[in-house]
């Protein structure tokens, strides 16, 4: 009796995700925290931008915030994503 053997083979992704991108001119890496347009009161971390090379379409990955830990998984399209500002280090005060 024969038996049928299965073999998987590695296949390529065509996804393609890299953990940086710029919004209006500024930098934004993996783990930063960042705002989504359209979803009031929420914040991201950002995961990466992916691209599907076989139709060209684009989207951003990220983490939903709930309590200060990531929860769910999310993507949305570029133009909705807003970065939010990294505060300067401030000077020390001299008495």
């Amino acid at each position: 009796m024969a038996r049928n053997i299965i073999r998987a083979e590695a296949t390529r992704s065509h996804f393609v995700t890299e953990p940086y991108m710029e919004v209006n001119g500024f930098p934004i890496n993996g783990g930063d925290i960042i705002k989504v347009k359209g979803e009031y009161g929420t914040k991201f971390k950002f995961v990466g931008i992916t691209t599907n090379e076989l139709t060209g379409s684009q989207w951003v990955d990220c983490f939903e915030i709930f309590r200060g830990k990531a929860q769910q998984f999310r993507a949305f399209k570029e133009d909705r994503i807003k970065r939010i500002p990294q505060r300067g280090k401030r000077a020390k005060r001299v008495n």
